[in-house]
């Protein structure tokens, strides 16, 4: 399940989250939970640094660019399987310091 803003002026669904809608400036957001956490992978690369030390043992990581189904895009860790052009489904988590980030796995 994944969480995203909706704008109730225009219908615009958002990610990442703002204080206003993307589309047409109003303010009128809501969150709304989403089952469907579904999208499929557009690109990838591969990560060989951070200055993140939590990240510093999982090198060399690999982050996506996935479309999700409800609309927008999201910047992704990718598990493996995760290639361009794979249909994968979206998980939030927190990373080594406690921060939530996205997660890409294939779909079954």
């Amino acid at each position: 399940m994944l969480a995203l803003q909706h704008c109730t002026t225009c219908g615009t669904v958002q990610y990442p989250p703002r204080e206003l809608c993307v589309a047409c400036l109003a303010d009128t957001l809501i969150w709304r939970a989403t089952a469907d956490a579904a999208g499929e992978v557009l690109a990838e690369t591969i990560l060989h640094h951070s200055h993140q030390p939590a990240f510093g043992a999982m090198l060399p990581i690999r982050v996506g660019l996935v479309r999700l189904d409800a609309g927008p895009t999201a910047v992704c860790f990718l598990d493996r399987g995760c290639a361009v052009g794979a249909r994968v489904t979206i998980a939030a988590g927190p990373d080594g310091d406690g921060r939530m980030v996205l997660s890409a796995a294939p779909l079954p």
